[in-house]
């Protein structure tokens, strides 16, 4: 695995959430009450930016047509046939780091 820093952990508090480019990646770095999670910042509508979205209460919600996720999980909350894909995530020594090389199947059990 190829974990690279991408935010101090301090700079992102529970609740929010920031997009950032890794190896020209699109990638939504957030962190909840359960922890930080990684996901490809790519609505599966029409492929906007989340980042540019919002997070309430858990979801993370597309501004473009107001699709939804559950941000602990990255699956469909309204439409529930959609996901996102997650990114291998950790914090470790002030700093969050993601592998965005890692199969998304990988990811996914990781982050359950």
């Amino acid at each position: 695995m190829a974990f690279e820093p991408v935010l101090e952990a301090e700079e992102l508090w529970i609740g929010e959430m920031r997009g950032v480019t890794l190896r020209g990646r699109r990638v939504l770095v957030l962190r909840t009450e359960d922890g930080v999670r990684a996901y490809e910042d790519r609505c599966a509508h029409l492929g906007l930016p989340l980042s540019l979205g919002k997070l309430e209460d858990g979801v993370i919600t597309c501004r473009a047509h107001h699709y939804q996720y559950a941000a602990c999980s990255g699956c469909g909350v309204n439409p529930e046939r959609v996901r996102l894909r997650p990114y291998p995530v950790r914090v470790s020594d002030g700093q969050i780091a993601v592998d965005v090389d890692e199969p998304a199947e990988r990811a996914a059990e990781e982050q359950a």
